[in-house]
């Protein structure tokens, strides 16, 4: 007797091919559904260094997935040659390659949820190309701010370096020192070049503020030194000025100025964390007299309290009595995530002022995280990933329903067929005995 094999019905198929594409749906709906991680970015200001050069590095344009736990909590570097940083907040780094060749560095960003990317970039370390000539700075011209302080006054020194040299200046220090009228010296303070300085090219740059003291002549000495590359001639590395401070007296019988620090703004009005940032500040002279010279100082209070100068910022044009002048201050990063306060105070003006109450303005400063930007939709998925994702999953419910409703629900009882006609009977007729 042969086997006879099982037939599975043509309604019995399509009950499990539809409990397959319900599988099948179900799955890519729990894949499409699954947050992805963020998308890590990662350039730099400059592939080609040279040994010794600061490098920076700019991670902030990574994407996260959402604003949520999808947002990138930390940032790590790693500068490709044995250096790199801890996990930190900023998206921003900076490193010099003390090796020539070429480096690979990487960052790699997490978010909230613990998803990771990273993202790299080929960084080619050149060796630092001899020097052809060597710079010769000097201090051309200096003036005290203001030009005859009363004693007890805040100054400051504005002094013109100019490069008579035939190569650039990288960096160099100067050095003021105050030699009062009973010859006691006293150091005032010590500034740097804030850019490299080219050949034929002067730059002004300010002192430390110190306080006037001692009623007389003062002999203040500037000394440029520790220039990079050396010079060969240092000759004229020395300036020598005087400053006359003057008694402390009443008001003059014509009125003082009266300066104040009207407004202020940041730019940009809302800095991301390790962004640039400078004030504009509107000065306004509410005295009866013009003023000549001014001091304006800014500082920052940081989230945490802590209180940094920001720097310093010279009125040297005359104000008159109603008149206006917006002063922009030296550009500061921001640093820290949070609400500063930014402090500004007006100080020795010239003539002096009797009214000093209204000299300082504080704003507020909202600083932002270093983000990337956000997607559409900041609860943790977009409209076309819930939209698909929901779409599979109801394509997975009708499957499902369909494969039931076909393998469960049983078959109707149709007429009964006939056997098919059995098939003739070719075979030889028996042979029978005689």
């Amino acid at each position: 007797m042969g086997r006879r094999e099982a037939k599975v019905s043509l309604r019995q198929r399509a009950g499990l091919a539809s409990a397959v594409w319900a599988v099948a749906f179900s799955l890519l709906a729990v894949v499409a559904a699954t947050p992805n991680g963020p998308t890590a970015m990662l350039s730099v200001d400059d592939v080609t260094p040279v040994v010794g050069q600061i490098v920076h590095f700019d991670a902030s344009a990574s994407v996260p997935h959402d604003q949520g736990n999808g947002r990138i909590v930390s940032y790590e570097f790693d500068f490709g040659d044995g250096n790199h940083t801890r996990e930190q907040s900023s998206p921003f780094a900076s490193h010099a390659y003390s090796l020539v060749g070429p480096k690979r560095a990487t960052v790699q960003v997490e978010d909230a949820r613990g998803n990771e990317d990273s993202a790299s970039v080929r960084i080619d370390v050149q060796p630092k190309s001899p020097p052809t000539g060597t710079p010769d700075l000097t201090p051309a011209l200096a003036s005290t701010i203001p030009a005859q302080p009363i004693e007890g006054q805040i100054a400051i020194v504005s002094i013109t370096i100019a490069n008579r040299g035939n190569a650039t200046a990288e960096a160099a220090t100067i050095e003021v020192t105050d030699q009062r009228p009973n010859g006691k010296v006293v150091s005032i303070g010590t500034t740097s070049l804030l850019a490299s300085l080219e050949p034929e090219v002067s730059v002004v740059v300010y002192s430390p503020t110190f306080v006037a003291m001692g009623v007389g002549n003062h002999s203040l000495q500037i000394v440029v030194g520790n220039v990079t590359p050396a010079e060969t001639d240092v000759e004229d590395n020395t300036l020598t000025i005087g400053m006359t401070v003057l008694p402390v007296t009443g008001p003059p019988p014509g009125g003082a100025p009266d300066l104040a620090p009207e407004s202020a703004v940041t730019i940009p009005t809302r800095p991301v964390e390790g962004e640039s940032v400078s004030l504009s500040i509107t000065v306004v002279n509410r005295g009866m007299v013009a003023a000549d010279a001014a001091i304006i100082e800014i500082s920052d209070v940081r989230p945490n309290g802590t209180i940094v100068p920001t720097g310093t910022s010279v009125l040297s044009t005359p104000l008159g009595p109603g008149d206006f002048v917006v002063v922009d201050s030296p550009s500061f990063v921001a640093v820290g995530v949070g609400d500063h306060q930014l402090q500004i105070d007006i100080r020795s003006v010239t003539p002096a002022e009797t009214d000093m109450e209204d000299n300082a303005l504080t704003i507020g400063m909202m600083v932002l995280p270093a983000t990337g930007p956000p997607p559409p939709n900041e609860g943790g998925f977009s409209l076309d990933t819930a939209l698909f994702a929901g779409g599979l999953a109801a394509a997975a419910v009708a499957a499902v329903l369909l494969a039931t409703w076909l393998l469960l629900t049983p078959r109707e009882a149709g007429p009964l067929e006939p056997p098919p006609p059995e098939p003739p009977d070719d075979s030889p007729p028996p042979i029978r005995p005689p």
